[in-house]
């Protein structure tokens, strides 16, 4: 019987969470796509949609090829973008498990970061007393004056701050750590990083406070509250309404959307009229709750619906096709022919463009028609749109997840615009990666309906 040895552990092979995705997710990845697209995700602000990708392909436990799997810098730049991705616990999960760590600076500080953010002080203590090298960092400095003021070592803390303070100016920090050493007010809690965050903890500071929200990292803003649902419908209708007109952006209106789901689930539920159902609508689908979007568009079966024109409706059943991964070739001719006779800035154009790359089929009369369309330039170079392309046709999921992310990174907290988003929607669906396909096609529809 021939035995075959285990891979060794590398520093992509420990899972944050099961996301369903292979264990060959970077079979053949070139190390040089993930060193593009890694930085990306770990400090641009990050659209809905590639922030659900980015965080499913990061949090899979995949051996990657040499040159990535044993790369410390790459291994740390994963573990900080789940970390910005809201995922503190599986960074600190993964990097348990991570070789090497002590012997990195960027590991550990990865390391100590999850560790900071998800309460574990003393655990993020021994990460920096452990650190073999690099030690005399601003980032160590700072770690190392707050471990030593909560381990009751107040000459020493004094002694580190007074250092940390000369090599990087942090006011937040000083502020805080000089409130914890002497007792001074300390103000508002700040939750730029974790160090601040845990200074703010330990002094017991109101981190949902404004001045906290809105110094949070990432990693650390609090979920939007939900809307408590009224008894009168009526009332909560009046209030849902107003809080989806008032967001400015499609990830305001997310946000508010994902508050107001339970509400909006119930008026669906009921038999009370809808003053706007194509608003509701759009905001289920923007929280992710197709089903409650399909309930209400179900109910719009008249000649008129209250507030919503025949475009407002066929840019709804597109983006329900698209949350449903459906190939309607009937709402994709009803888009076509909005789009004709909009004229070239109407949004039926750039939906058509989205709706069509999963596949509808379109009759010689439509074809003619989309092939009038021009809804836009590409923002991402030829070359990472061509290599996008052939890994998707390949099957190298991890390598068109990585290529899609760095484009769609690019492009801003929006996301691509729909010539490239048509494109990311194509290649994902082609390299088996349908649900973020879908997300990618609501977020570009939903676009084009929220202003």
């Amino acid at each position: 019987m021939q035995v075959q040895s285990l891979a060794a552990p590398d520093l992509f092979s420990a899972p944050a969470a099961e996301t369903g995705l292979s264990a060959d997710l970077w079979k053949d990845a070139p190390p040089g796509v993930a060193q593009d697209a890694l930085p990306k995700l770990a400090a641009k602000p990050l659209s809905p949609a590639t922030a659900g990708l980015a965080r499913r392909v990061l949090s899979t436990g995949a051996h990657a090829p040499a040159g990535m799997g044993d790369d410390p810098e790459l291994g740390a730049t994963r573990a900080l973008a789940l970390i910005a991705l809201g995922e503190a616990k599986g960074a600190d999960a993964v990097l348990d498990r991570a070789p090497g760590v002590a012997a990195s600076a960027p590991l550990s500080m990865a390391a100590a970061e999850a560790a900071l953010m998800t309460g574990a002080d003393d655990k993020a203590c021994k990460i920096g007393e452990a650190l073999s090298a690099d030690r005399g960092g601003p980032y160590w400095l700072r770690l190392r004056a707050f471990c030593q003021a909560i381990g009751d070592q107040h000459d020493a803390a004094q002694l580190t701050l007074s250092l940390a303070v000369q090599q990087t100016k942090d006011a937040d920090y000083a502020r805080l750590m000089n409130a914890l050493l002497s007792g001074a007010p300390a103000g508002a809690a700040n939750l730029r990083n974790g160090v601040n965050y845990a200074l703010s903890r330990k002094l017991g500071l109101d981190l949902s406070s404004a001045a906290a929200v809105a110094s949070a990292a990432p990693a650390l803003k609090p979920p939007p509250k939900p809307v408590e649902v009224a008894a009168d419908l009526t009332a909560a209708q009046a209030q849902v309404l107003a809080a989806l007109r008032a967001a400015k952006g499609l990830a305001a209106f997310a946000d508010a959307a994902k508050a107001s789901l339970p509400a909006i689930a119930a008026l669906a539920g009921a038999d009370a009229p809808l003053e706007d159902p194509v608003l509701l609508a759009r905001a289920a689908l923007a929280a992710g709750d197709a089903a409650t979007a399909q309930a209400i568009r179900g109910k719009l079966t008249g000649d008129s619906v209250p507030g919503a024109t025949t475009q407002d409706l066929a840019l709804l059943d597109a983006t329900l096709a698209a949350a449903e991964g459906r190939k309607d070739g009937q709402v994709l001719d009803g888009l076509i022919e909005r789009g004709v006779q909009g004229g070239a800035k109407s949004p039926a154009q750039p939906a058509a463009l989205i709706l069509a790359a999963f596949g509808a089929p379109m009759d010689a009369e439509a074809r003619a028609r989309f092939a009038t369309f021009d809804p836009g330039k590409s923002a991402a170079t030829a070359g990472r749109l061509a290599v996008l392309d052939d890994a998707a046709a390949a099957g190298r999921q991890g390598e068109a997840a990585l290529l899609a992310l760095s484009i769609a990174a690019d492009a801003g907290p929006s996301g691509p615009g729909p010539v490239d988003r048509a494109r990311l929607v194509r290649a994902l669906l082609k390299a088996g990666l349908e649900t973020d396909a879908r997300a990618f096609a609501v977020e570009g529809l939903l676009a084009l309906q929220v202003k």
